[in-house]
C-alpha cells in the first residue's frame, strides 16, 4: 500500500479501513508536538513487534491502531485536529476502545455517552532537565549522596556519548539486568523478548531515528547506558536506562550524567511510565517530577 493515501472516511466504510505499517519513511509525517511517549515515532517503530502499530488517515488525522500481544486492540488519540468527534466515532466503531489518551484530548470532546477510565500505571513522568542535572535542595540530598558514594568507589569511571559501536555491550548488559529480575512477576518472558527487540531496533536504526544517549564505563567495562530521542521541540523521551544491577548508585549516576552531558539541549526529560511496578514508581517519584502526564481510556457506554 502506498504511503500516500486519502481520508478513508470519505471513501470507505469504517469496516473497510485500510492500514499501513509504520516505517522509517513515515518519520517526518509523525513529527509534531506529542506530549506522551506512546505518540513518539521512535517508540511506535522500535516496539513494532510487540505493539504491532499500524495507521490510517481519517479526516486528515493520523489514527494509530495498537494490537498488543497482552491487550485488546485500541486506537491512540488521533494526530490532528480535524473533525475529532467524527474521527473518534469512526475509530470506536472499529475497536470500541481508545486508550493512552491525554487529559487535554479528552477535554476537547463530549464524552457523555462513554465510559472513561484513568490509567495511573501509564502516566508519564516529566522533569526539568536542569533540575535533574543540578539536584539542588534538601529534597535531593539522598540523590547527591548516591552520586558521591559511586564516585568515591569508582573514581576512574567515564560517561561518553552512546554510539552504534556500543551495541554489543548494551545487549549484554540488558541480559544481565533482566536475569536479576526475571523471577519477579513484573518481568515476564514476553517483556524480555519485547525489550530485547526494541533495543536491537534502536541500535540498528540509531542514526535514522536520531537517537542520542550515553554510556557508563567503569574499569574499562561497559556498565550502563541511557538512550532517548526527541518527543517534541523541548522534550527528550528516555526510552532506555539500564545499569549493572550489582553497582550501587548506578542508575542515579547514569541519569545525572545524561542530564549534564547528552540531554542538555532539552528543557524537559520524559522518563515514561512506571507500569505499576512499585519500585519503579517509588524511584520516579523520588526525583520529584515537574508533572505527570495523565492518561485515560474510554469506550462506548
Amino acid at each position: 500500500m502506498s504511503a500516500s493515501f486519502v481520508s478513508h472516511q470519505d471513501v470507505l466504510p469504517w469496516c473497510a479501513m485500510q492500514f499501513k505499517d509504520i516505517t522509517l519513511e513515515d518519520f517526518q509525517r509523525f513529527k509534531g508536538d506529542a506530549s506522551i511517549c506512546e505518540l513518539s515515532f521512535t517508540n511506535l517503530f522500535i516496539w513494532h513487534s510487540f505493539d504491532r502499530a499500524k495507521f490510517t488517515i481519517i479526516n486528515n488525522n493520523i489514527c494509530i491502531l495498537i494490537t498488543p500481544a497482552n491487550e485488546t486492540p485500541y486506537f491512540l488519540e488521533p494526530l490532528g485536529k480535524n473533525q475529532l468527534t467524527e474521527t473518534v466515532a469512526t475509530c470506536l466503531k472499529h475497536t470500541n476502545k481508545m486508550s493512552r489518551v491525554t487529559e487535554s484530548f479528552i477535554a476537547k470532546l463530549s464524552l457523555k455517552e462513554h465510559k472513561i477510565r484513568c490509567l495511573r500505571d501509564q502516566f508519564d513522568y516529566v522533569y526539568e532537565t536542569k533540575s535533574l542535572a543540578e539536584l539542588k535542595g534538601k529534597k535531593y540530598d539522598g540523590k547527591r549522596g548516591h552520586l558521591k558514594k559511586f564516585q568515591k568507589r569508582h573514581p576512574e569511571y567515564t560517561f561518553v556519548p552512546l554510539t552504534k559501536e556500543h551495541e554489543a555491550g548494551a545487549k549484554q548488559l540488558f541480559e544481565e539486568w533482566f536475569s536479576a529480575r526475571e523471577k519477579t512477576k513484573y518481568f515476564s518472558k514476553l517483556a524480555y523478548e519485547a525489550q530485547k527487540e526494541a533495543i536491537q531496533n534502536a541500535f540498528k536504526y540509531f542514526n535514522k531515528l536520531q537517537m542520542l544517549g550515553g554510556a557508563l564505563i567503569v574499569d574499562k567495562v561497559f556498565k550502563g547506558f541511557t538512550l532517548g530521542s526527541w518527543l517534541n521541540s523541548e522534550t527528550i523521551d528516555v526510552h532506555f536506562l539500564y545499569g549493572n544491577p550489582g553497582l550501587q548508585g548506578i542508575f542515579q549516576i547514569i541519569l545525572w550524567e545524561a542530564c549534564n552531558k547528552v540531554y542538555t539541549q532539552a528543557k524537559f526529560v520524559n522518563l515514561e511510565q512506571d507500569l505499576g511496578i512499585p519500585g519503579l514508581r517509588k524511584s520516579k517519584l523520588s526525583y520529584h517530577p515537574l508533572r505527570l502526564e495523565k492518561k485515560f481510556e474510554f469506550f462506548l457506554a
